[in-house]
């Protein structure tokens, strides 16, 4: 009697404490069969968490919980797809509450920006494989508005593509992104927007149609109002390699062959990617360029407009080249190099732009769409002379001429100095033979008086005709870029305006041999080219010397702003680089980097100029 009293006083207590929170005796074993969530909604904030409560209501049932776990039972799967889990925001924890079987959840944002509105099941798997699930709980993330949250363009609605294309958010940027490998010229798709509910959409102020076509060329706007709330986002599309496409047909699709005969009747198109303005059916000439460049395999043009035109917003001109950067690995250096100028007293830096080249819709690769140089007011402002300016103050100027060890042009000499000279403006067909005559004795005079005994006189030496402020800078991006070409010399530049005195530049010519010290090895230990042409002679005025300190000092910070640039520009031409060296593999071994990679050929070039930077600095303090 006793033990069967006793037996049942146990079984009541056992009853009584099987749900406390302070029992500490084991509970029974019990089969989990339901879990009840305390919210059916949860807002997460963009890289935040979140919390929510939830209970099994069996609370004698024992699961693990501890997220991250090698036994973990629990989980969140989306409500639409089961065996899969949310991408955007995961289960970071999941700790014990107040009273048995009660426990708290916490999501946590990826911190991806991409708003979401996702409907999920808390999931426990039991040991016998069974799933038991909890009801929905929408999960939402703070920059959420309305139920935008994939867009596409789908092959089966746009033929041109080659498959479907998905557009990821950029939360930073507010904005969708996609991109295309091919090119497409004409890019009008039907976009596809999933997850719709109840808001209103329009893109570009157009209330949205699924089977309408928009026009992706350049960012569409897609403005979502929903529950009040009104929101915009940019629809960005890029294609093929980013960079804008230059398209020029010859007639019947005839080949460019020569530097002296122009294919003319040829028609341009540009596809500015959005970047820069189209321009289409653009009539021009073209023919090759160059002198040891027109001998490889990617060749260089020089393309001649119907009439003067603004290109990628450079300011009007007939006259463009279209440099290859063939032996470049980095296909930087030229725009770096024109970037360093461009810091400087240098009165004009050719302008240039990056472009995707087909020619008779043959990809030919990157190429450098750069302003020629020519005499204009956008260019070498230089006084413009007619065919009639021959004496007096007319036949001072303005004149181009060009330094050029080739020796290959119609109107040339060498000066006392043993320096080739040549006139480039004016035009060979307009020079005449008296301007001709006038500024070979020009320059005969400016060398005497710059080799004679007086020459660093203040005011009856050399700078009574050259600008020596223009003189330095010219020097400095020559030290700074190791360009030995200073010193052949080779597409060297200077000019002279009526009346006026001799100014170096403009800059040209610097995919040979420079940012590396493979052409130039003493360039890795001091200044290496102030001995070229008349620097040498320059040099010894302690006044121009004093001169390249004071400049030095004011241009240093201004050029170490190059390393951001050499960043942006390197992302930018990324793609095109890897397209531009499928196409062509460097034959030559010039600069010393034709083996790198991208990144290490980049890498080596800005290791080159930190320590240029280093060595011109010592030596100039």
């Amino acid at each position: 009697m006793r033990n069967t009293l006793y037996y049942l006083l146990f079984s009541l207590l056992m009853a009584f404490t099987a749900c406390s929170e302070d029992s500490s005796t084991p509970p029974r074993e019990v089969a989990l069969r339901s879990i009840v969530c305390s919210t059916d909604e949860c807002v997460i904030s963009v890289g935040g968490s979140a919390d929510f409560s939830f209970s099994v209501e069996d609370c004698e049932a024992q699961f693990d919980y501890e997220v991250g776990s090698a036994g973990c039972q629990v989980e969140l799967r989306l409500s639409d797809k089961p065996t899969q889990q949310p991408q955007l925001f995961v289960l970071e924890r999941v700790a014990l509450a107040q009273g048995v079987g009660n426990y708290r959840a916490t999501l946590r944002d990826r911190g991806d920006g991409v708003p979401y509105k996702v409907d999920v099941n808390l999931v426990i798997k039991l040991p016998s494989g069974e799933l038991v699930r909890s009801d929905v709980v929408t999960v939402r993330s703070s920059n959420f508005v309305g139920g935008v949250y994939n867009i596409s363009l789908r092959r089966a609605d746009n033929p041109s593509l080659s498959s479907d294309v998905h557009f990821s958010y950029d939360g930073s940027h507010h904005s969708y992104n996609a991109h295309i490998d091919d090119y497409i010229a004409l890019r009008e798709f039907v976009v596809t927007i999933e997850g719709i509910e109840d808001e209103t959409l329009s893109i570009n102020g157009e209330p949205y149609d699924a089977k309408a076509k928009i026009n992706l060329r350049s960012d569409a706007t897609l403005r979502v109002e929903y529950e009040g709330n009104t929101t915009d986002y940019t629809l960005h599309l890029s294609c093929f390699t980013g960079l804008p496409v230059m398209s020029i047909n010859t007639p019947g699709g005839v080949g460019v062959w020569s530097k002296e005969e122009w294919v003319e009747g040829s028609v341009m198109t540009l596809d500015g990617m959005g970047l820069f303005d189209d321009m289409t059916s653009v009539e021009l000439s073209i023919r090759g360029r160059g002198n040891s460049t027109w001998g490889y395999e990617k060749k260089p043009y020089n393309l001649k407009l119907e009439k003067k035109q603004s290109v990628m917003g450079m300011p009007k001109h007939k006259r463009w080249c279209l440099l290859a950067n063939y032996m470049d690995r980095t296909l930087l250096r030229n725009r770096v190099a024109y970037r360093l100028a461009e810091y400087t007293s240098l009165a004009w830096t050719p302008r240039c732009e990056f472009v995707e080249l087909f020619l008779n819709g043959e990809h030919l690769g990157q190429y450098l769409l750069t302003e020629h140089i020519k005499v204009d007011e956008n260019r070498v402002d230089i006084t413009e002379m007619e065919t009639t300016d021959n004496s007096g103050e007319a036949v001072t100027g303005g004149y181009l001429l060009e330094l050029d060890f080739h020796y290959d042009n119609v109107w040339q000499w060498k000066g006392a100095s043993g320096t080739p000279f040549a006139v480039k403006y004016p035009d060979e067909e307009d020079l005449t033979e008296q301007q001709f005559a006038w500024i070979k004795s020009h320059i005969a005079q400016v060398e005497s008086v710059l080799y004679g005994g007086d020459f660093a006189d203040a005011e009856s030496g050399y700078v009574k005709y050259i600008d020596p402020e223009s003189f330095v800078d010219y020097w400095l991006i020559y030290e700074i870029c190791v360009n030995h070409e200073l010193g052949n010399p080779g597409s060297v530049y200077l000019s002279k305006d009526r009346n006026g005195k001799l100014f170096a530049g403009p800059v040209w010519d610097f995919d040979w041999g420079t940012f590396s010290f493979k052409a130039s090895p003493h360039a890795e230990w001091g200044l290496f080219i102030q001995w070229a042409w008349w620097y040498d002679r320059l040099f010894k005025d302690e006044a121009f010397t004093a001169l390249a300190r004071e400049r030095w000092a004011l241009l240093k910070p201004r050029f170490e702003q190059i390393f951001d640039f050499i960043a942006t520009e390197s992302d930018y031409i990324r793609l095109s680089w890897q397209r531009n060296f499928a196409l062509w593999s460097i034959s030559t071994d010039i600069n010393g980097d034709e083996k790198l990679t991208f990144d290490a050929a980049v890498e080596r070039m800005i290791s080159v100029l930190r320590r240029r930077i280093d060595i011109i600095d010592t030596a100039l303090r």
